[in-house]
């Protein structure tokens, strides 16, 4: 339930990257790189998540279930700010611009994974009705976190080399 609407949200920022536009000269080269490789990174997290979810939209809703879940997911967004952190610095001012939202939406999307698994440390035994409650508020709030780093993408699309290299990754192309 709760993963489902996260895979659903990640589609939706996903496009919204593309959207925004992903890859000449050695900055257009660099730039496209760094693109592929951002786009790259997202894409491996949405598999994950993807993949995270599958029980939980089957159905099953058991304490064990959603801890497991929320483990993978942990997993996915540890992986996803290492392979970001991994491009270093972008070649262009635009691109800092987002790699800063995608920082600030790795932050984001870990306190609220953090505040799901809080609540479901705290249900007792299997009966985890009052947890999917809080878990449902953080799958909300992770749900604003996506919108306020699309709303700062899409105001990137009016910087030519950005949407040239989105345009030229293979990875970005995924995306959409």
């Amino acid at each position: 339930m709760t993963i489902s609407r996260l895979t659903a949200l990640a589609a939706v920022f996903a496009l919204a990257v593309a959207a925004a536009g992903c890859g000449g000269d050695d900055k257009a080269s660099q730039t496209e790189k760094w693109a592929d490789g951002m786009c790259s990174a997202l894409v491996d997290w949405q598999s994950s998540v993807t993949a995270a979810g599958e029980n939980v939209s089957k159905g099953d809703l058991s304490k064990s279930s959603l801890e497991t879940t929320a483990n993978s997911v942990a997993d996915a967004n540890k992986q996803l700010r290492d392979d970001l952190d991994s491009l270093g610095k972008p070649p262009t001012e635009t691109v800092d611009k987002a790699k800063s939202a995608l920082d600030q939406l790795g932050d984001d999307l870990n306190k609220n994974l953090q505040d799901a698994r809080n609540a479901l440390a705290n249900a007792s035994g299997n009966d985890v009705s009052v947890a999917i409650t809080a878990v449902a508020s953080s799958v909300q709030a992770m749900a604003q976190d996506f919108q306020n780093t699309t709303t700062q993408l899409q105001a990137l699309e009016n910087d030519d080399t950005w949407k040239k290299a989105f345009e030229n990754s293979e990875s970005c192309q995924k995306l959409s």
